[in-house]
């Protein structure tokens, strides 16, 4: 679609923490990286244990909500457990 949009990175944060604290029955990415760190290439956040996925936070999030374009964006070890999961 070619839409570009910037969104604060507070609010990024925020919706990836909450994302992935919650419960894939309620939406969220709980399961999904539960074995994987996530960290922020654009903001004081790493969240988890287990192999990196490094990435913009725009694109970690997109990632942990199934969104399997952002994973091109995403770097690291974990990068291949966080794709098997996403839908």
């Amino acid at each position: 679609m070619g839409l570009a949009r910037s969104y604060s990175r507070e609010a990024l944060v925020r919706a990836l923490r909450l994302q992935v604290r919650t419960p894939a029955s309620f939406g969220g990415a709980r399961e999904a990286v539960a074995s994987v760190r996530l960290t922020a290439t654009d903001a004081d956040l790493s969240i988890g244990e287990g192999p990196e996925v490094a990435g913009p936070s725009l694109s970690l999030l997109l990632a942990v909500s199934g969104r399997r374009v952002a994973l091109d964006e995403l770097d690291g070890p974990g990068v291949g457990a966080l794709a098997g999961t996403a839908a």
